[in-house]
C-alpha cells in the first residue's frame, strides 16, 4: 500500500480510536423478578462486559435466548444479551433494543462528560464497508463442511475481515475454525481462494426468528493466492486513497 494512503488509513482508525464512545456506569437487568446492578462500558448501542462466563448469574443463563428489561438512571430499555468470545475467554454483552430518544441523549450527555475511547487497539486500520462510494468487500461465500453459507463483511482490514450472518445455528464455527471463502466486491469482483481463522465469536437470538442467531465472526487471514492477494491489496489502496482525498482541504 503506498505510504500516504496507509497513513491516511492509520489517521482515521487513530482518530476513532481516540474518539469518546463508552461512559462506564452502573445499569440496572431484571432478571426473573430480581434486580441486578451491574458496572458496564455503556454506549448507545447497549453495554459491554455485563458479566464473565464464571459470574454469569443462572437467571441470565435462562434468558439468554429471551428479552431482557434493563435501566439506566432510571430509563427503561428493552435488551438482548449478547455472547462473546475470543481466545481470552467468554463475556455476554447487552444489545439495547429501539432505544428511546431519552435514553440516547442520556448516554450522549454522560459520555461527553465522562466518556470513554473504545479501549481495543487495533495494529491495522479497520475500513467500514458502509462507504459504498468507495472499493468494499460486501459478501464472504464461505464453505462449511459440504455447504455455502453467504456472509456479509461488516469491516475489513489488511489482515482479516469482521463477517455477520443471519440464519441457523452456527455454532459449529468456534475459534480456532479454519474456513475457506470467496470475496466479493460492490464492484461485482470476485476475490477468490482465501483461507482465514476465526478468533472472535458474538452471537445472540434473531430478532425477527427465534429459531435462528446472529452472529459476527471474526477473521484473520491465513493464506491467499499470489493474484487474490495483488488484488485485495489493491482494493484498500484504492478505498485509502479515496479517504484521503475526502480528507484534502
Amino acid at each position: 500500500m503506498g505510504n500516504g494512503a496507509a497513513k491516511d488509513c492509520r489517521f482515521q482508525e487513530q482518530t476513532r480510536m481516540s474518539k469518546k464512545v463508552f461512559t462506564s456506569q452502573k445499569i440496572s437487568i431484571f432478571l426473573a423478578g430480581t434486580e441486578v446492578r451491574v458496572q458496564a462500558l455503556v454506549s448507545t448501542y447497549g453495554a459491554k462486559y455485563v458479566f464473565d462466563e464464571e459470574d454469569l448469574p443462572e437467571e441470565a443463563r435462562a434468558s439468554l435466548s429471551l428479552e431482557v428489561q434493563a435501566s439506566y438512571k432510571g430509563i427503561p430499555v428493552r435488551c438482548r444479551f449478547v455472547r462473546e468470545t475470543n481466545p481470552a475467554g467468554t463475556i455476554f454483552s447487552l444489545r439495547f433494543l429501539n432505544p428511546s430518544s431519552l435514553l440516547v441523549r442520556q448516554i450522549e450527555k454522560d459520555v461527553a462528560t465522562a466518556g470513554l475511547p473504545s479501549p481495543w487497539m487495533r495494529g491495522l486500520p479497520r475500513l467500514a464497508t458502509s462507504a459504498k462510494h468507495l472499493p468494499v468487500p460486501v459478501l464472504a461465500m464461505v464453505n462449511v463442511g459440504a455447504a455455502t453459507f453467504y456472509m456479509n463483511v461488516k469491516n475489513f482490514t489488511l489482515g482479516g475481515l469482521l463477517l455477520e450472518y443471519s440464519g441457523l445455528d452456527m455454532e459449529g464455527i468456534q475459534i480456532g475454525t479454519r474456513l475457506e471463502l470467496d470475496l466479493v466486491t460492490n464492484g461485482g469482483d470476485k476475490l477468490p481462494d482465501i483461507v482465514g481463522v476465526i478468533t472472535h465469536v458474538s452471537s445472540e437470538p434473531n430478532d425477527v426468528k427465534t429459531d435462528s442467531g446472529r452472529y459476527q465472526f471474526g477473521l484473520k487471514f491465513l493464506e491467499m493466492t499470489g493474484a487474490t492477494e495483488v488484488r485485495y491489496r489493491g482494493m484498500i489502496r484504492e478505498h485509502c486513497v479515496g479517504l484521503r482525498e475526502e480528507l484534502a482541504p
